[in-house]
């Protein structure tokens, strides 16, 4: 077998691509420094919401200085409102080329409409503790309670503690197979998956930067059990921050407030959890589906969304095993040689090898295999956490740093050089 890299070289080579990948830099359009690392410099020259996060995660086990410049640079970009855009497009010189092969919804020309999964309060977490920075954590506390509750108020207009993504790419799993039906593709390819994606832009056009509005017209309206699984991911960790700043007489920072912004998002962290287990959990299935249109249409498509429930500490035992013995740990459907597929391998939509841009339909991905590692040590499954990161570390060292993994082969796709699959360095 491919010898594996001692970890100090595994150090070594994350270094080099997140410093190879670095930009920094003061934007000519609003005079703000930034420095972060792009997910890879041939495909993905800006910052991305979800990719920075991992990054900052990344970089608390190289550089923690870089990984409070990665978050900063970040939570710099949120709007009055409390908004924190999927794309910042800091240098915009590299635009015109970019939106030439890329479509983005923009109400600006600075940064994307969209979202991307809310991860931020965890990576806030995670950088505050590596660093025993208290100010970099009160810093970060508004734009953070901001942005959870512009989520809330702008993307659950029903209040039932489910947020909606309005297009695939908001979800990060842009071309899954649990979309498919939304969108009424017809060809299943990257160019079919574009075709149908331009539709629904052009629906949007007049009702770009009214979230409540798009949702209404119910164009492309999920509930999606991965997104949410983050979302009250992220309303724990945001909680958890604001106790410890509630209850901290050295920074100066403590107040009521706080405090009681704590209790609000723990509470709505549960109401999340309910909502997953009451809505989206399939006793028949074993599994969590996500939810289609207004009328909140079971999606009846297992996917690594599935199983992303399992990030929750405080999910019922009953489920957990159900999900990991099931699904996770069962070599017809997840558990094949270099897990987790982004799809099972009984789906048979299932597309393993390269997919040319029609991604999230068989490989596997670094990030949710750090997700679910952890996950499932928390949940009592430590050989099964050891055994996908050593075969993670493997495709690592056979192919280096990728987009994403063949799940049979251990085979490197996608782009090089790929920022958050540094997350090896965490698992």
């Amino acid at each position: 077998m491919e010898q594996l890299m001692e970890r100090s070289d595994l150090e070594a080579r994350a270094e080099k691509i997140l410093l190879t990948n670095l930009r920094r830099g003061v934007a000519d359009w609003n005079g703000k420094e930034f420095s972060f690392v792009v997910p890879s410099l041939t495909g993905y020259p800006f910052q991305w919401f979800w990719d920075s996060c991992f990054h900052a995660i990344a970089l608390t086990h190289l550089d923690t200085a870089q990984a409070k410049a990665e978050i900063t640079t970040l939570l710099s970009g949120a709007q009055p409102d409390g908004f924190i855009p999927h794309i910042i497009f800091w240098e915009m010189d590299k635009q015109p080329d970019f939106l030439a092969r890329n479509i983005v919804g923009m109400t600006s020309p600075y940064y994307s409409a969209t979202i991307q999964p809310p991860i931020i309060a965890y990576a806030v977490e995670r950088v505050y503790r590596a660093t025993g920075d208290t100010a970099f954590r009160d810093a970060a506390l508004p734009v953070l309670t901001a942005f959870y509750r512009w989520l809330r108020y702008h993307r659950d207009p029903d209040d039932d503690g489910l947020i909606a993504v309005i297009q695939p790419e908001e979800a990060g799993t842009d071309c899954s197979p649990k979309y498919d039906a939304a969108l009424g593709l017809e060809e299943l390819s990257n160019q079919g998956f574009i075709a149908a994606l331009r539709k629904v832009y052009a629906a949007y056009e007049p009702l770009r930067g009214d979230d409540r509005r798009i949702l209404a017209a119910d164009i492309f309206h999920f509930e999606d059990v991965l997104v949410n699984s983050i979302y009250a991911f992220g309303m724990r960790a945001l909680a958890r921050l604001l106790t410890e700043a509630a209850s901290d007489t050295t920074s100066g920072a403590a107040s009521p407030e706080q405090a009681a912004a704590a209790e609000e998002f723990r509470r709505e962290a549960d109401k999340t959890r309910d909502a997953l287990l009451a809505k989206c959990w399939d006793e028949a299935a074993g599994a969590f589906f996500d939810l289609s249109g207004v009328a909140e249409q079971p999606v009846k498509v297992v996917t690594i969304s599935s199983l992303m429930p399992l990030i929750l500490s405080d999910l019922p035992r009953s489920i957990v095993e159900r999900l990991v013995e099931q699904w996770l740990a069962n070599p017809e459907h997840f558990w094949l040689p270099f897990p987790l597929p982004s799809v099972p391998a009984s789906d048979p939509k299932f597309m393993p090898g390269n997919p040319r841009g029609f991604i999230w339909r068989g490989p596997s991905w670094v990030n949710t295999n750090w997700f679910l590692s952890h996950a499932l040590r928390g949940h009592g499954y430590p050989e099964l956490a050891d055994t996908i990161v050593a075969k993670t570390h493997q495709a690592v060292a056979m192919s280096g740093f990728r987009e994403y993994y063949h799940p049979y082969t251990g085979e490197g796709l996608g782009a090089r050089d790929f920022g958050w699959t540094t997350l090896i360095l965490d698992m």
